[in-house]
């Protein structure tokens, strides 16, 4: 079984595509999401303070699964950096400018094309490189991802600290906060409010 999972930078138009050959899982998207950031991201955009994603709704996507949410959380906390999530609502999916700008190409180059193992698709995914202004990144992830996975007790409390909702599109739209940034901003105001303790003590 062959799962696949693109990721694709809007500005650079480079796509990057994880063959899985386990099972299709909120864990399995965001470590892939990290693999990018970590090998690709993070050096083109070393002062970047926020990580944009866009989003599908549905499956390991699913903007209602809270574990999808937990996995963002802890991959913050792990990058350090703030990520605003933005789901498609259900059925908008070809408004995400990877189903047009390489989802369709990659399709078409595969037509006819036995798939027999990771390797074949991989070298499907270079053709199309080759076609159109498009760099693509194809790497095999062999990591088992585990089904049926639940969220740890901690996750309402991280749900109400880390998860600021939108005000309108609260269901499809959020930013998650790193855990760290929140304990610089609490030892903050915590050395804000002694400094003030003690200039009211000494006057």
């Amino acid at each position: 079984m062959i799962i696949l999972h693109c990721i694709y930078n809007i500005y650079h138009n480079i796509c990057y595509l994880y063959i899985g050959t386990s099972h299709d899982t909120s864990e399995f998207v965001c470590d892939n999401i990290e693999l990018v950031w970590n090998s690709h991201l993070e050096s083109l955009k070393p002062d970047a303070r926020i990580l944009v994603i866009l989003y599908d709704s549905g499956g390991s996507n699913s903007c209602l699964h809270r574990i999808v949410k937990q996995n963002f959380m802890c991959f913050a906390d792990r990058i350090r950096r703030r990520i605003l999530v933005m789901h498609y609502p259900p059925y908008h999916s070809k408004f995400n400018p990877i189903e047009h700008r390489f989802c369709s190409l990659i399709t078409s180059s595969w037509i006819g094309v036995p798939l027999y193992t990771e390797a074949d698709t991989c070298r499907g995914a270079a053709s199309t490189a080759m076609e159109v202004e498009l760099k693509v990144f194809a790497e095999i992830v062999d990591k088992v991802s585990e089904t049926g996975k639940k969220v740890l007790d901690s996750f309402p409390y991280r749900l109400d600290k880390q998860i600021v909702f939108d005000y309108t599109l609260l269901k499809w739209n959020y930013i998650i906060l790193p855990l760290y940034r929140l304990m610089l901003f609490i030892n903050h105001y915590c050395i804000d409010w002694l400094f003030l303790k003690l200039y009211l003590v000494g006057n």
